[in-house]
């Protein structure tokens, strides 16, 4: 574990979010009353931890994402969408979401990144990401755990539930997380360096 926390320490998009004050957006509450309502394994109000998403699409913006998720949520939909200055709570957390098929849609409250295109944006938005995580983390009593090395935790990407749990072959935010790094830091940006950003939020609230 040692060498994990070492790079997780050193991200160079942590730093840079550190160095420049980078702050988090409130949680804007615009809850959609179409979205079936269906309890959590263990009951309503009882999530077991977070997914983190990254919508794939490189020429969306958040309105249009929401859009498109209230007219298709029959398919999938996710409690929250993310980027550089929005965190927009959509679906009652309360219920599970369909975001990662069986089972972990019973397991977890789900949000989605949208793709971001600047270096500041894109630091704007992980920071955005990590308060939010550890604002559900908080606000539903929930101990900060990576789920990602062992798939036993609270703070999940979807690359974890697909391999640990199933339902589910997607591996994002991993892939957009490693490119934005590269892209506009040098440094592949990881999950266990957002959980190191999920930590620090979670001290602060």
């Amino acid at each position: 574990m040692g060498a994990v926390n070492s790079q997780a320490s050193s991200s160079k998009v942590n730093n840079y979010i550190a160095s420049h004050n980078i702050k988090h957006n409130s949680v804007s509450k615009q809850i959609w009353s179409g979205f079936p309502r269906n309890k959590y394994r263990h009951g309503k109000n009882k999530p077991e931890g977070v997914v983190v998403h990254e919508t794939g699409n490189s020429s969306s913006n958040i309105w249009g994402e929401i859009a498109y998720m209230k007219k298709n949520y029959r398919n999938a939909f996710v409690h929250t969408f993310v980027d550089s200055g929005h965190i927009i709570n959509i679906a009652s957390t309360k219920y599970l979401c369909w975001g990662v098929g069986y089972p972990g849609n019973a397991r977890f409250v789900q949000f989605e990144q949208v793709q971001m295109h600047h270096k500041k944006s894109f630091a704007e938005e992980v920071e955005n990401a990590a308060y939010y995580t550890a604002y559900i983390l908080k606000e539903y009593h929930l101990k900060p755990n990576d789920a990602c090395y062992d798939g036993k935790g609270t703070v999940w990407s979807h690359r974890a539930v697909a391999h640990y749990l199933g339902g589910s072959d997607h591996t994002d935010p991993n892939g957009y997380y490693k490119n934005r790094g590269k892209k506009y830091f040098h440094q592949s940006y990881t999950m266990s360096q957002f959980y190191k950003l999920v930590l620090t939020n979670y001290g602060n609230l």
